[in-house]
C-alpha cells in the first residue's frame, strides 16, 4: 500500500468513526429522552396500605342521647360538596394508625402519687380504692390518681371566686406554668392547641358565655400537638382531656376548681397504614346513624359547613390512635370512624 493509499484509508476510518460516534450519541440521547417521556407517562405507583395491626377496635365514642340519623343534612361547605380522597389536601386515601403503648404501675408509683398530692397540699395518706387507684381528700379538696399512667382528676369545692379573671393569653400561659410546676407538661402538650371558654354560674352549674364581663370562671384546655397535620379530638370537642376550671389567675393552684390530666402519648414511630372511607361514604354513615353526635343541634335540619379528618383520643385507654371524620355546622358536631369498615371490629 502506497503512502497516498494509507492516507486515504486513515481519512475514511476517521470519518466512519466520527459518523459512528455521532450516531451512537444521537441514539443514546434519543433513548434517554424517550425513556424519560415513558416514565413520565406511566401512572403513579399507588401506595398500598399494610394493615399490619389487623382488625381495629371501633373508636370509643361517648354515648349520644340522639342518633345522627335523627337529623336531615344539607351540604354548605365552601365548595358546595364533600372533599375528595386523593385529590383535596389533607384527604389521603390511606392514613396512619399509631400504636399507643400502655403503661403500668411500678414500685415507685405510690410514692409519685404522694408527691403529686403534696403539691396540691393534700398531706394525708390516700384511700386505696384498688391496686392502681389512690384517692386523696382533705378540706373540700379531692385528688384521684391512676398509678398505671399518672393521670389524675382534682377538684376543690372551697375555691374562692373573688379575683377578676385574666385574659385568654395569661390564663393559658398560667395553666402551662402550673403544669410545669406539677412536672407533667411536655413538648407535645406545650406546642398543642389551647383554648379558653369563659363560664358563668347557673345555680351550682357552669355554662359557657361569650361575654367575659359576665363570666366568673374560665375553662382552659390544652390538646396534644397535631399529628400529620391533623388535629386531636376528644369526646367533648370543646375541651380536651387536659383541662382546668379556674377563678381569677391560673398561676396558683388555690384558684383551681378542677384540673383533669388524661394523656396517652402515641408511639409515632410505630404505625400501620389503612384505607379510609371516602367522605361520601362517611356522610352516608352519618345520615344512617353510624356517626355519633357530639354537639346536638336544636333544629332537625343541620347545615354541614365543614368536613375534616383528625385523630380521636378517648378518655379510657385505647391501644390505637385512629382517624375520624369530623362534621361541623352551626351548633352541631358529629364524628364518624374514618377507617374502612372492613378493617373495624363490629
Amino acid at each position: 500500500m502506497t503512502l497516498s493509499q494509507t492516507a486515504i484509508f486513515v481519512q475514511r476510518s476517521i470519518i466512519i468513526s466520527a459518523v459512528a460516534l455521532f450516531l451512537s450519541i444521537a441514539s443514546f440521547t434519543g433513548y434517554k429522552i424517550w425513556y424519560a417521556y415513558y416514565l413520565a407517562s406511566l401512572p403513579p405507583v399507588e401506595e398500598k396500605p399494610d394493615t399490619k395491626f389487623g382488625q381495629l377496635p371501633q373508636p370509643d365514642f361517648p354515648k349520644s342521647s340522639v342518633s345522627s340519623s335523627n337529623f336531615s343534612y344539607s351540604l354548605d361547605t365552601t365548595t358546595g360538596g364533600l372533599p375528595k380522597a386523593g385529590k383535596d389536601p389533607g384527604f389521603d386515601k390511606i392514613l396512619k394508625v399509631y400504636f399507643v403503648p400502655q403503661s403500668f404501675a411500678t414500685f415507685l408509683s405510690p410514692e409519685r402519687s404522694q408527691k403529686l398530692a403534696e403539691k396540691f397540699k393534700l398531706i394525708f395518706p390516700p384511700d386505696i380504692l384498688s391496686e392502681t387507684k389512690y384517692s386523696f381528700k382533705d378540706n373540700g379538696k379531692s385528688l384521684l390518681v391512676d398509678l398505671d399512667n399518672g393521670n389524675f382528676s382534682y377538684t376543690n369545692e372551697s375555691v374562692s371566686a373573688n379575683a377578676a379573671l385574666e385574659d385568654e393569653t395569661k390564663l393559658v400561659s398560667g395553666f402551662k406554668r402550673t403544669l410545669t410546676d406539677l412536672g407533667i407538661l411536655n413538648d407535645d402538650l406545650s406546642n398543642g392547641k389551647a383554648e379558653v371558654n369563659f363560664l358563668k354560674t347557673s345555680g351550682t352549674k357552669f355554662s359557657i358565655t361569650k361575654q367575659k364581663s359576665e363570666a366568673q370562671a374560665a375553662q382552659i384546655s390544652i390538646w396534644p400537638s397535631a399529628i400529620d397535620k391533623k388535629l386531636i379530638y376528644t369526646a367533648a370537642f370543646t375541651n380536651s382531656l387536659v383541662n382546668a376550671i379556674v377563678f381569677g389567675s391560673a398561676d396558683k393552684l388555690e384558684n383551681y376548681a378542677s384540673l383533669d390530666f388524661i394523656y396517652y402519648p402515641p408511639d409515632t414511630t410505630t404505625y400501620a397504614t389503612y384505607p379510609i372511607k371516602t367522605a361520601d361514604i362517611a356522610f352516608e354513615d352519618l345520615r344512617s346513624g353510624k356517626g355519633v353526635v357530639i354537639i346536638e343541634s336544636d333544629k332537625p335540619q343541620v347545615s354541614i359547613t365543614s368536613v375534616s379528618l383528625g385523630y380521636y383520643v378517648p378518655e379510657n385507654y385505647s391501644p390505637y390512635l385512629t382517624p375520624i371524620y369530623v362534621f361541623e355546622g352551626p351548633n352541631f358536631v358529629a364524628y364518624v370512624p374514618a377507617i374502612s369498615s372492613e378493617f373495624l371490629n363490629n
